[in-house]
């Protein structure tokens, strides 16, 4: 009988920085799209793992302006979250297994607003959050003011379960979304097609527009993280 390694994989990301951590079963998620279409070959598991953004940096935001400062937040945040799961992925190398660290922010598909693979889906799949309306993991505790990354490896590991979604009738994220980019949703786990609820186009021009601002830097915006309730 192989070792179960789940506790000192959790252990070592939290030690390291993690405010979330936990582990998908990849059988839940074999439609899911990836960058390469291969990507899960050799894979069984997704270790997610999340580190929270201070929050009073969303009270700063303005539909005008973000800030320095969140965008301070939001860059520091990918880093740490990069060097969290290299450091995993190295730690199973050395138990004598397979490990693939996912960047925390690297867009592949710019019109879809995509990266190699959603990190969003292994979180959810590993019960850190559901899918809200904004189509942002929103944790129980954090909300959706969290960064996400993933390491996908085959050592043995117990997996987590998905949660319920409790968005419940809010709409507040799709009622002050600035581009108009939300739509009117009600799903239960995850629309059966992003476009129906989400237009990518008028996300990302907003976000290019505002990472041309002085000191940002970032394709950010935050609004819809900031108007969610849970977590405040």
């Amino acid at each position: 009988m192989k070792k179960d390694y789940t506790n000192e994989i959790l252990e070592l990301a939290f030690s390291l920085g993690a405010s979330l951590a936990g582990v998908a079963d990849l059988k839940l998620l074999e439609k899911l799209k990836t960058h390469p279409p291969d990507l899960f070959k050799n894979f069984k598991y997704a270790i997610s793992v999340a580190v929270s953004l201070p929050r009073n940096v969303f009270e700063l935001i303005t539909i005008e302006n973000p800030g320095e400062l969140y965008a301070h937040a939001y860059k520091t945040a990918n880093i740490l979250l990069d060097q969290i799961t290299f450091q995993i992925s190295e730690k199973i190398v050395e138990y004598g297994y397979k490990a693939q660290p996912i960047p925390a922010s690297m867009i592949i598909d710019e019109n879809n607003l995509m990266g190699h693979v959603s990190h969003k889906a292994f979180a959810r799949a590993a019960g850190l959050g559901w899918i809200g309306k904004n189509l942002l993991l929103i944790s129980p505790k954090y909300g959706p003011r969290i960064r996400l990354a993933t390491v996908l490896t085959d050592i043995p590991l117990k997996s987590g379960r998905p949660i319920p979604n409790q968005c419940g009738n809010c709409t507040k994220c799709i009622d002050f979304c600035p581009s108009g980019a939300l739509k009117p949703s009600n799903f239960k786990e995850y629309p059966a097609k992003r476009e129906d609820v989400f237009d990518a186009e008028k996300c990302y021009t907003r976000l290019k527009e505002i990472s041309k601002l002085p000191n940002i830097g970032a394709e950010i915006c935050g609004i819809c993280i900031k108007v969610c309730p849970i977590g405040k």
